[in-house]
Formats: C-alpha cells, structure tokens, sequence
C-alpha cells in the first residue's frame, strides 16, 4: 500500500470579515505550517451588584468558555495564573498595553448580573494591539443550564473573532455499550450534558441527525433485523422508516429534508438507495457486484459519496442523486471507508487503512485532490464527521485502550478526548441550534 503523507498543509483558512458594530479582530488567514492558534486571554466574570451570591456560577462560565475556545485549536488561551486583571469592563479602562505584555492577542471579559430568577451575561472582546473593542453582547439564560449559556457566549467570542459560527451549542451523538447493549447518546460538542436517548432493542447503531436537528435516525435490532428508525428527540417517539430484508443502515437525511440515503441488501447485494422521508422506496442509485455503503450528502444534496469495493478494494465514490455512473474519488491506499462531505462542500473526511493496518483519519480536499493526515500512532481513528461549521471533526478513537470520541481540529494538532470510560462509536455531529 503507498504510504500516505504524515501532515499536508493546514487545511483551516479563518476569514477576515466585519462586525456589524466594529471591524473584527482576525484570529488569522493563514495556512500550512504559518499558522499558530490566536492567544486570548478570557478573564474572569465580575459580579454586578446583587450577584454577589454567583461567584460559583461565575467560575464555571469562564471555565467553560476557556474549554471551548481551545478545543477549536484557532486559540491559545492563555492561563489565568499569568495575568492580573485590575482594569475595567469598557475601552476606555482597559490598559491595553498590560494585556501586551502578557502576550494576548484578543481579550474576553464579562460581567454577571442575576435578574429576576435569570443570569444575564455582560459581554466584551477586544484586539488588543489596536486597543478595540468590537463585540459588546448581553446574553441570558437560567442558572440550571449554565452550560447552554457558556456555550452561547463562546459562539459570541468565536464569531466576533473569526467572523464564523461557532459550534459550540451543537450536539454529537454516538453509540455507547450498556450492559451488553448499544445505545444511542446525545450530548454537548464537549461531551458534557445530554445522555441516553434510545431504549430498547439490543442494538442500537449508526446515529445521524436530521438537518433540523429535531430527530435522529438510526439502525436497530430490536425486531431481529436491522431497521432503520427515526427517533424524535423532543418527545421521544420512535417511527420506523425501512424494515426490508437485510441491511437497512446508514440512513442520512438530504439537506432538504426530503429524502434519505442508506444502504439496503434486500436484492441480495448491499447498494445505496434513496427513500421518502416516510420510507417510501424512491430510487436505486448503485448497481455493481461489490458492496457498496456509507452514504454522506454534499451540502448542496446534489450528490452522494460512498464506500464501494467494486474496484477489488474499498475506496471513496460520488455519484449524482439522479443517478448515474459513479466517479471514483480516492486512488491512493487500499482500504478508504467512512465518507463524510464537510458542510463547505470542499473537502471529504474518511478512515483509511496504512500499511501497519492501523485506521486513521484523512481528509480529501476535492478542489485539489491532495490528502491531508489527520491522526497518526494514536490508536485506530475511524468513523469521522463535520462540525456544521466545517472547522472541527469528530471521530473515535482506541488511543487509551478503550474506544472513545474525539474532537479535532482539521489538522488534528488540537485534538481533545470528550468522553472517557466504557465503549463508544459511530459518532456524529449535529447541525446548528435554530
């Protein structure tokens, strides 16, 4: 097998852009071996007069916010022993010169008011070397759920920054061994919060979410073959879409919210097919004697990649929703499974198998063709997924001996384990809050 290259240049590219109240700070437009996360201090939030009984609640949104930002590996925040902050909320009581000399590059600070059973959230982020400040945000939320409030206020410190969404209110979902069985969880993108969300069945595999959010899909065993089943994840209702003989997994949602893909072997050979959102058969989109699976829209639901063996081994495919004859799209390697299409529509994330037989995760740039290594001697990595902004993956990972998720930037030099204990697998990310 030849070999794969160990790091191609950086494939994170932050954009300059404008904030509607002031000129955005760049975090950075830079690529390849130039890039270096932007060093952020993030303060700790003061308290407004009549919270003074949330010092507690304050701890934790810092610590929060300062967790989220250095998973995205754009940041280097810097530790709250290495500065002083004596100065105030606004422009003009900040001593920027001071934050300088501390080496930060951008500046978070905040206040804490406690109104009428609510926390309310006084934000500012500044660019220190031209002394500005350019986000100024109130945000509120309640106090049993800080944790959706220090995400929100993340997304705000993220945006103003980069002049992209964050992700930080979004979810992942994956599979989790229970005693003897595989359930489906739900939880932050930092793998806290959330939990158990399937009951029953056995064996519960493959989660995707539906482009709403509202709902996930997934393949059970709970009738002795494995169906594909939507779950709603405000009631908790479970339908079932596609009981065919066979295989019916990897169900994925259009864009739209129209039509699934998945995998079906009901004529004796495993192919992709599309469905109605009800599960009514629509159309058959491969035909080859080898196996053909893992479905993953592009953004614009045009097209379809997937995993086929038609060629001897399993390599990476995309064929048209109209169907078609499929282009292959991995020539290197003799083992590339899992696709998943980033949400920019530029780029594809797979496993591939090296010549150790160790699985890592790789990362096709469709524009160019050219392959970056994402993970390497850190255990098997396999099953990635985009975050909905493109910026972040998430993929599992056995590096400590039991299977688990982790979180990565695209270049995998910031890559941050959110669950620990147990079995988990097949994760996938969720799209934005609305």
């Amino acid at each position: 097998m030849s070999r794969f290259p160990v790091l191609a240049p950086a494939l994170v590219s932050f954009l300059v852009s404008s904030v509607a109240s002031a000129q955005a700070p760049i975090v950075g437009d830079i690529e390849g071996k130039e890039f270096r996360p932007f060093p952020i201090a993030v303060t700790e939030l003061r308290l407004a007069a009549g919270a003074e009984g949330q010092k507690a609640a304050a701890q934790q949104l810092a610590k929060i916010v300062r967790n989220d930002l250095e998973m995205t590996g754009a940041f280097k925040v810097l530790d709250p022993k290495s500065f002083i902050d004596t100065d105030g909320l606004t422009q003009s009581t900040v001593r920027f010169p001071d934050w300088l000399n501390v080496g930060a590059a951008g500046l978070v600070k905040a206040q804490l008011k406690s109104e009428g059973g609510r926390l309310a959230v006084e934000l500012h982020g500044f660019e220190v070397a031209s002394a500005k400040e350019g986000l100024t945000k109130t945000v509120s939320g309640t106090p049993d759920n800080l944790r959706a409030l220090a995400h929100e206020l993340s997304d705000e410190v993220y945006r103003y920054f980069t002049g992209e969404p964050g992700a930080f209110r979004t979810k992942i979902a994956f599979v989790k061994k229970v005693q003897g069985e595989k359930h489906v969880f739900v939880v932050d993108m930092d793998g806290q919060g959330g939990g158990q969300v399937t009951k029953g069945g056995g064996l519960n595999l493959l989660p995707s979410f539906a482009p709403d959010g509202r709902s996930l899909l997934f393949t059970s065993y709970r009738l002795d073959n494995p169906d594909l089943y939507e779950l709603s994840l405000g009631d908790g209702s479970l339908k079932r879409l596609s009981s065919r003989p066979g295989l019916n997994t990897g169900g994925r949602v259009s864009p739209d919210g129209g039509k699934i893909a998945l995998t079906l072997s009901q004529d004796g050979n495993s192919e992709i097919y599309l469905l109605d959102r009800g599960g009514g058969l629509l159309k058959r989109l491969t035909s080859s004697w080898g196996i053909d699976t893992s479905p993953s829209w592009s953004p614009d639901g045009a097209q379809i990649a997937f995993v086929s063996s038609r060629a001897g081994n399993p390599q990476l495919y995309v064929v048209g929703v109209g169907g078609g004859e499929p282009k292959r799209l991995t020539f290197q390697g003799n083992y590339n499974q899992t696709p998943a299409y980033s949400p920019r529509g530029t780029h594809l994330a797979f496993t591939a198998r090296d010549e150790r037989n160790m699985f890592d995760i790789f990362v096709l740039d469709l524009r160019t063709n050219q392959i970056a290594r994402v993970t390497q001697d850190q255990g098997n990595n396999e099953e990635p997924a985009f975050s909905p902004n493109g910026r972040m993956l998430v993929f599992s990972t056995t590096r400590g001996g039991s299977r688990q998720v982790v979180v990565s930037n695209l270049e995998g030099t910031k890559q941050t384990l959110v669950t620990t204990g147990g079995e988990h697998s097949s994760p996938a990310w969720g799209p934005f809050v609305k």
